[in-house]
């Protein structure tokens, strides 16, 4: 966990606070998350094949808005935080596979645009997402020492429709795709990378 506090000072930096007229908003979602871990050695004797798997995730996001509050259509940026677990099943055995449970942070950008009325909008994400692995498990047994990497990079985009209920309040719901760009497994030849899709609703909150 050393280098956790150095990556939330970097983010800090990266995404200033917004000025006092920009709008604010925090969501707290949560859903399903369908993983797979995408294997690149080509040469393997025996190829393993993976098979994806559906956990829940949840999470909570804040966004801040960059646009004037008077544009019409908005441009923010997303710092969110969420319980990310991913892995693998392997085709064919018995065996549970790989769990592998992140603490995911992620700085989206976050394109709001308005559909029929001001309550009614879609938002397209994307930007970087790192993951923090907390534990692990192969065969519901803990992972070797050593065996994944305690880190993983990647890009995350998708989509969402919010339909705003009152001032207040107002639901959200879509996807969310990460594809990994770090190797997860540290063996002398990696060759495991993630990819995942939540699917996820939940709550939206003005806040400022």
């Amino acid at each position: 966990m050393k280098r956790l506090p150095g990556f939330l000072l970097a983010a800090a930096f990266l995404f200033p606070a917004p000025s006092a007229s920009a709008q604010t908003t925090l969501s707290l979602q949560g859903g399903l998350n369908v993983s797979v871990l995408n294997n690149e050695l080509e040469d393997s004797v025996v190829p393993t094949n993976y098979v994806r798997i559906v956990q829940p995730t949840f999470g909570l996001s804040a966004t801040f808005q960059l646009s004037p509050p008077e544009s019409r259509s908005s441009l923010g940026v997303q710092l969110s935080a969420a319980y990310a677990p991913r892995g693998a099943d392997v085709q064919g055995l018995s065996t549970t596979g790989v769990r592998l449970n992140y603490l995911e942070l992620g700085a989206l950008f976050d394109a709001r645009v308005p559909l029929a009325s001001e309550s009614l909008a879609i938002h397209v994400l994307a930007g970087p997402a790192m993951g923090w692995l907390m534990s692990c498990e192969r065969n519901e047994k803990p992972c070797a020492q050593d065996e994944f990497n305690s880190l993983d990079f990647g890009l995350s985009f998708g989509g969402s429709l919010e339909i705003g209920l009152t001032d207040k309040v107002g639901i959200i719901g879509g996807f969310l795709y990460n594809a990994g760009f770090s190797y997860v497994d540290s063996r002398n030849d990696p060759a495991l990378k993630n990819r995942s899709v939540a699917l996820r609703g939940g709550l939206l909150f003005p806040i400022g």
